[in-house]
């Protein structure tokens, strides 16, 4: 948090990554707020003509049921910006703790916490992801679970990695030579250290579980229809994306954009953070 404040007092902070990434993203929540107010049509029912090109009337055109393009992109940010809240939320609460407690206690616990860890690593996070979706059943709600679970080896060695260091600082003896208890060391004095790195894996995180989640919906496995969700829409006008391009064109055109704001936010974040750069 220091660094944070640090960084912002400089203006590092604001460099033009990070305000293109936070008014795309702001952008982006905001239809998704506002998408029942904004769009213009319902995203579910057919309104025209199948397969109609954009015009003045359908901006984004129409898919090949006569829906509204623009009305299910508006309500599809609403689906993956919530999948991507849900799984970082997921991964991030479960990883935290456990490279807490793993990097704080050491020994025994730190072996059998960081074995179990290290069997996860040995499964790519999409692979881990399917494998979880496997045993589930296709649907959003096992996608954002399946996504936040794959995340947990990255949050659980980022966060260990981190309180080894801090445990071993002269305010943590004088905290337990006063008798204070394990549980408030942790999270009074090692957790609020960990928020500065967290947070740029957080928005990381984020644009990677969007992409993850349009992806796994893209092959069926998470989204179903009639749901306005990007992967989902991209994937249904891959069949005729040489004479109706548009139909999965803007959902993709959502997707990149939101998840290259995280990445632009993500980077300026962790630069900005960077006591070496912080310093220079």
């Amino acid at each position: 948090m220091r660094a944070l404040a640090l960084s912002m007092k400089r203006g590092s902070l604001f460099t033009p990554s990070f305000i293109i990434g936070v008014g795309v993203l702001f952008g982006w929540v905001a239809l998704a707020l506002l998408a029942a107010e904004l769009a213009p049509y319902d995203p579910i029912l057919t309104v025209s003509g199948a397969r109609e090109a954009p015009s003045l009337e359908f901006l984004f055109g129409t898919d090949r049921l006569g829906r509204d393009v623009l009305s299910r992109v508006m309500f599809g940010a609403r689906v993956s910006l919530l999948l991507g809240f849900i799984s970082v939320a997921v991964g991030g609460l479960t990883g935290t703790s456990l490279g807490l407690v793993a990097g704080y206690y050491r020994g025994r616990v730190d072996t059998l916490v960081m074995r179990g860890i290290d069997a996860m690593l040995a499964f790519p996070g999409i692979l881990l992801a399917l494998i979880i979706i496997a045993a589930l059943g296709p649907s959003i709600t096992h996608v954002m679970i399946a996504v936040g679970i794959s995340t947990v080896p990255r949050y659980a060695r980022l966060v260990r990695s981190t309180v080894l260091s801090v445990r071993e600082q002269d305010y943590i003896d004088a905290a337990r030579l006063i008798g204070t208890s394990d549980w408030k060391i942790m999270l009074h004095h090692v957790l609020p250290n960990t928020i500065a790195p967290l947070l740029v894996l957080s928005t990381l995180q984020f644009g990677n579980a969007i992409s993850v989640g349009a992806g796994l919906s893209f092959l069926g496995l998470g989204a179903q229809p009639p749901t306005a969700e990007w992967g989902l829409m991209a994937a249904v006008g891959r069949e005729v994306l040489g004479r109706a391009w548009w139909i999965s064109t803007f959902p993709g055109l959502a997707i990149f954009t939101a998840v290259m704001a995280c990445n632009l936010l993500g980077d300026s974040l962790g630069k900005s953070l960077d006591p070496r750069q912080s310093a220079s």
